[in-house]
């Protein structure tokens, strides 16, 4: 099930403007081909009726899945960029968080700013994952892998680490890494890493689910961080 909603595109290529069908939330528990559209980013994909031209335009939207329980909200900020009034997203996003939690109060919650940060979310959560352990270790590998790569020539800036997929047999997460390398770079770390991060490490509190905290991400880990330092 879904529900959709009618936003303003503007192509990149004419710079026609023109209203487009988008989802405005998408069950995927109810809906197994809209998840796969998702994951892929096809949702997001837009064609001019001007000159034809197909490009990518994220826009926000929420995502649901009623087995495993959670809802994340992708918040690019639009009705802000739209008001004078600045706190109008904020308040947007605050008043669709409470109403999640009236109506499905066991349910993880988080928000995500970016369409990438979505999909990963959706690859944790599928894989039965705590996302905040895991968002801590790809926040650890991009340090580390950053840290070898100042010695390329030319250096390779890493952006960020995304979770891609849990390898049960082999016990690894495969993780990809957002960088300048012309060519795709894959880390993987062992399962057994992820276990002690969730039952012996002195942080294993710091991945409890607690309320209020629903945006996890690189800098939330690396908030984690000074925690330990501390």
């Amino acid at each position: 099930m879904a529900i959709k909603k009618t936003i303003i595109r503007e192509c990149p290529e004419c710079g026609a403007f023109f209203d487009t069908e988008a989802y405005e939330v998408i069950n995927a528990t109810l809906d197994l081909a809209l998840r796969d559209e998702v994951i892929w980013g096809r949702i997001f994909d837009f064609t001019c009726p001007v000159c034809s031209h197909r490009f990518r335009s994220p826009y926000s939207m929420s995502y649901k899945e009623m087995e495993q329980e959670y809802i994340i909200f992708l918040d690019l900020g639009e009705a802000a960029e739209h008001s004078d009034e600045p706190t109008d997203e904020n308040r947007l996003i605050e008043n669709q968080i409470a109403e999640a939690r009236e109506f499905f109060p066991t349910y993880r919650i988080r928000v995500v700013h970016d369409m990438m940060d979505l999909i990963e979310k959706i690859h944790i959560f599928s894989a039965g994952l705590n996302d905040k352990i895991v968002t801590y270790l790809g926040y650890k590998i991009k340090d580390d892998v950053t840290l070898k790569m100042k010695t390329a020539k030319p250096p390779i800036r890493v952006h960020k680490a995304l979770f891609d997929s849990l390898k049960g047999k082999e016990g690894e997460l495969n993780f990809g890494l957002l960088s300048s390398s012309p060519k795709p770079i894959f880390v993987t770390t062992p399962s057994r890493d992820y276990e002690y991060l969730l039952k012996k490490s002195p942080l294993r509190h710091q991945f409890d689910e607690a309320e209020g905290l629903y945006q996890i991400d690189e800098s939330w880990a690396a908030g984690i961080d000074k925690v330990l330092i501390a």
